[in-house]
């Protein structure tokens, strides 16, 4: 039984882990979790019972890499899910071990889906669309992005910034009298979120200064705070409830893209799939909920199929539809991905694929949003692949995509098997400063307001932020909102296409300066940046060029 409590244990403080840092199960060899979980699935299968795991995996609390009190309350959080995803998964644990244990050599375990993708174009597709792309003098669109906003209701000036907890600057931690570890008033580039402060000024400034020239807003979620440890569901739908009322104040005439994020749930990364709500574990609250309170923004089709799934599409303008996912379902820290690794949770990447061929039958334009980049390293492997799959097959009708989650102001070129670009996806910056970043939003140019030449493609954009430092050693004055960059002035491009950014990483591996200048606009110009050294200049450039994680091949040669 102990054995078993040690792998239940393992698997919950994963999610923790990932946020401190340290990770409990690389302290383990692959052949040891290998054997450690084979015992401990039979234990679970034969016990049935999660109350018995639960005790007994609180007893190694003192070895997690958090707080006992944590620990304590991952484990009550979760043994009950992750004994029935036990019960239930068609998963070896050897599976499990190569889905969370880095030792492991990776597994791509195919997902039982079929879809009828038609032939995607032919060669010469991206040089074509390259010099047809508009230049960033094309006028357009504003969208303004806002994103991992991690709105922190409890967060106190002068409180404790360097506690041992995932999240710090609370009353609760104390209020030291060294003057380094208190927390400032606008936030802290350390393990604290944005207090409501923060976001009032974010929001009130993205009005003032963009009065009347925003088109739309994208709002990619993961709102809540990163107490993932005690969230509610209460404090999920006070945060979103907060921020939503927010944008319609101050952004009363203008349509909201709103998503879910993986904090946005309780427990956190807890979305389990439709099929097992009959037994007792469902997302419905948050789906209804959020479908209720989004009415303003989502009605029809929209609203029906986030309340059904978390995902939906909404036509925007004639001959451009924005369609929203759900990616939530499959991401690692999701653990009801171990009971549906080898599905396709609540037929969505089918879904996406019949929305894709009607609008191209329609002759729409498509942009696809999210909150976890299917290009994410904690994505399943062969969700990511299927999703690259429908992306290069519709290619001509998908124009940009948009995601958040890393909290960092990134950019993810696709790529074919040939090394030729088709996509970009743009990563937004986070409200929340946690951690080690200023807090930022980004503004894109689209191409849509030439009637029938336009092309919906991103033009340009601009990052926006306002830096921490200088926000909190004039506390009464607040946060200063600066134009950081923008996207074709900073990097000398003619435009933004998938060939462009392309040529521009080639440029990266060899110009120091380049580099430099993409690195420190990750982080907002964040005074607490850690150095990148190669390895990590290497690693930056392969994330960007690595958009299906089954396959390395684009980072290989980049290396090569």
């Amino acid at each position: 039984m102990r054995v078993a409590a040690a792998f239940l244990l393992g698997l919950v403080i994963a999610a923790a882990a990932r946020q401190t840092e340290a990770h409990l199960l690389d302290k383990l060899k692959c052949t040891g979790c290998k054997t450690l979980g084979s015992i401990a699935m039979g234990v679970i299968r034969i016990s049935k019972s999660s109350s018995v795991l639960q005790d007994k995996a609180q007893a190694f609390c003192p070895l997690a890499p958090v707080t006992e009190t944590i620990c304590h309350s991952y484990i009550n959080r979760w043994a009950t899910a992750l004994t029935y995803i036990v019960l239930h998964t068609h998963l070896s644990a050897s599976d499990i071990c190569s889905l969370y244990l880095g030792a492991c050599e990776p597994r791509t375990l195919k997902i039982d889906v079929t879809l009828d993708l038609p032939q995607p174009p032919g060669p010469g597709t991206a040089a074509q669309r390259d010099a047809a792309y508009p230049p960033p003098s094309t006028p357009g669109l504003t969208v303004l992005h806002f994103a991992d906003i991690h709105l922190d209701f409890l967060y106190a000036e002068g409180a404790d910034n360097s506690c041992p907890d995932v999240l710090c600057c609370r009353a609760e931690n104390g209020f030291p009298a060294d003057e380094s570890r208190q927390a400032g008033r606008w936030g802290d580039y350390t393990r604290c979120d944005a207090p409501y402060e923060l976001l009032y000024s974010l929001v009130q400034h993205a009005a003032k200064q963009h009065q009347g020239t925003v088109d739309y807003i994208l709002w990619t979620g993961d709102s809540a705070a990163h107490d993932s440890w005690k969230t509610t569901r209460d404090d999920v739908l006070k945060t979103m409830r907060t921020v939503t009322e927010l944008l319609l104040q101050f952004f009363p005439r203008v349509p909201v893209i709103p998503v879910i994020g993986n904090h946005d749930s309780a427990p956190t990364d807890n979305f389990p799939p439709p099929e097992v709500a009959r037994d007792g574990f469902s997302v419905g609250w948050l789906y209804s909920s959020l479908a209720d309170m989004w009415r303003p923004w989502l009605r029809g089709n929209a609203g029906a199929n986030l309340e059904r799934g978390g995902f939906y599409s909404k036509l925007i303008r004639p001959g451009f539809r924005i369609i929203v996912l759900n990616t939530n379902v499959a991401y690692r820290l999701n653990f009801w991905v171990v009971l549906t690794a080898r599905q396709d949770p609540a037929g969505q990447l089918r879904w996406l694929a019949e929305e894709l061929h009607a609008a191209q039958r329609s002759g729409e334009k498509c942009h696809v949003v999210g909150h976890v980049s299917p290009a994410d390293p904690d994505m399943l492997p062969a969700w990511s692949h299927l999703y690259h799959s429908i992306l290069w097959t519709y290619q001509d009708t998908v124009t940009a995509q948009f995601f958040s989650h890393t909290h960092l102001d990134e950019i993810q070129l696709f790529k074919d098997r040939k090394e030729e670009p088709f996509s970009m996806a743009y990563v937004a910056p986070s409200l929340s400063p946690w951690k080690d970043v200023n807090p930022g939003y980004k503004v894109y140019t689209v191409d849509g307001s030439r009637g029938d030449k336009s092309t919906w493609e991103v033009t340009d954009f601009a990052r926006w932020t306002a830096d921490l430092v200088q926000a909190n050693t004039r506390p009464n004055i607040g946060p200063r909102w600066v134009e950081q960059y923008t996207a074709a002035a900073a990097y000398n491009l003619t435009n933004l296409s998938p060939q462009s950014w392309d040529h521009l990483v080639d440029d990266m591996l060899v110009s120091d300066k380049l580099f430099t200048e993409y690195y420190r606009h990750l982080s907002g110009g964040s005074w607490t940046q850690a150095i990148c050294d190669p390895q990590c200049r290497e690693d930056q450039l392969c994330n960007i060029v690595t958009s299906d994680r089954t396959d390395r091949r684009h980072c290989d040669f980049l290396r090569g």
